[in-house]
């Protein structure tokens, strides 16, 4: 399948929708009764390697084929971190699209407002509209 993206960075492009994502996320904790969550690179550069990885060999899962990126929870520990939590979406095209649709979902909505998770990494491939959220407590 060829080279495994792993712990990537954003274009500037896709950071600037990456924010917004986040801006709008602990905008809706903050709706719930939730605190706002803490941004944390580590987990970004791992959802963001995912969201590359789904792109680049035309997938759309929270598992690869590719054992040593099965799951979130090794690719966070690729990345040097841990996670707990993960949303991932595709095709829609802006932070707030993306926002309605996990927050229309009852499961990931769960995440978004988990009162354990403290700390998430956001991802996003323009090319295709991959998305992806890593939360951790």
């Amino acid at each position: 399948m060829g080279r495994i993206p792993v712990c990537c960075a954003p274009t500037e492009e896709e950071k600037v929708d990456i924010t917004e994502v986040f801006t709008l996320l602990n905008e809706h904790r903050m709706a719930n009764g939730r605190s706002a969550l803490a941004y944390d690179d580590a987990l970004e550069a791992a959802i963001q390697g995912h969201c590359v990885h789904m792109q680049q060999h035309s997938f759309f899962d929270h598992e690869s084929e590719e054992e040593s990126v099965g799951d979130p929870w090794e690719r966070a520990e690729l990345c040097g971190t841990r996670a707990n939590g993960e949303n991932i979406a595709r095709g829609q095209r802006s932070p707030a699209a993306v926002m309605e649709a996990w927050i229309e979902s009852s499961g990931h909505n769960q995440n978004m407002l988990n009162e354990r998770f403290r700390r998430v990494g956001i991802g996003h491939v323009a090319s295709g509209n991959y998305w992806g959220q890593l939360f951790a407590q």
